[in-house]
């Protein structure tokens, strides 16, 4: 079997992928293997979900709003999003924004300073046209956050953009929690701010930007995390992997790593990945001027 993941290795999506894979092929008794495709910010790996043949040989994962976001912003003309079905939903991912040590900023006030001081200028995310370009975009242009960037660098995961902060190739990033954990524990990156009102459980002593009196973008700040297989995939195939999943994410291995870690851990079956990338699609362009953010980010 096939697990798409289309990010590259080290972000949180390959992250849990290879925390709860292994438990799944032993499960269900055959190999499974994690395919990393990169791209198009997701849209070139979820294209591969879509494609695939429909007989629950493959399947993959990516995490709303993230993809939708993309999808919205640069439309395919040969493969639509909505026609993949929902195996499960397993964790929810807050983003956070990480700094340099070397910057010495605590809080998001810290590094609002540094670049309406001139201090800095360029702002480290996940590929231009994906999500966290939309969140620094969101975070430039509401006036009660002014995060005044002036270039927007974009990596192909979590994991290549957590490394740049850590390198100081980009002084500040965001990216999700999960991405960051052990440059943080090693003390590679500083992490000053949560973007979901609901904080992490990853870094549960930093506040959350609401905390530090921003405004709510939670439409944005968290990932729903959902696995996904092609549309015409039978029910049959589609309810056996997930409750391999549903078995997988209780298993001692992944329940460990999820106390260790703060990697939150959250079954959800078919139904609910549906729904969630249901209301993605009528939530973004509500909250989002995206024909406005096409021409920032294209």
């Amino acid at each position: 079997m096939e697990y798409i993941v289309p990010f590259s290795e080290g972000g949180g999506t390959d992250t849990y992928a290879r925390q709860i894979m292994p438990q799944v092929s032993e499960i269900l008794g055959v190999s499974i293997q994690i395919n990393n495709v990169p791209g198009s910010a997701s849209l070139r790996g979820a294209g591969q979900m879509v494609r695939a043949e429909p007989d629950g040989y493959t399947f993959g994962g990516f995490n709303p709003p993230s993809t939708p976001v993309s999808y919205l912003l640069n439309p395919p003309d040969d493969w639509e999003l909505t026609s993949l079905r929902g195996v499960c939903g397993y964790a929810r991912t807050p983003y956070v924004m990480y700094s340099n040590p070397d910057q010495g900023f605590s809080e998001l006030a810290d590094a609002i300073e540094a670049f309406d001081n001139g201090d800095i200028t360029n702002m480290g995310g996940q590929q231009r046209g994906g999500i966290v370009n939309v969140i620094a975009e969101i975070m430039k242009n509401n006036d009660e956050y002014g995060l005044s960037w002036e270039n927007y660098v974009g990596y192909d995961g979590g994991g290549p953009l957590v490394q740049a902060v850590a390198s100081g190739e980009v002084p500040v990033g965001v990216t999700t929690d999960a991405s960051g954990l052990s440059a943080a524990e090693d003390d590679r990156v500083d992490v000053i701010a949560v973007l979901s009102s609901q904080g992490s459980n990853v870094f549960p002593d930093v506040a959350s930007v609401t905390d530090q009196g921003y405004p709510n973008i939670d439409y944005v700040g968290q990932l729903t995390r959902c696995m996904w297989m092609p549309g015409d995939t039978p029910d049959e195939r589609v309810q056996t992997m997930s409750s391999a999943v549903e078995e997988a994410l209780q298993t001692e291995p992944v329940q460990s790593w999820s106390e260790e870690t703060g990697n939150i851990i959250e079954y959800n079956p078919p139904e609910f990945a549906d729904e969630v990338l249901q209301q993605s699609f009528e939530q973004i362009p509500e909250n989002v001027d995206l024909e406005a953010l096409r021409e920032a980010t294209n």
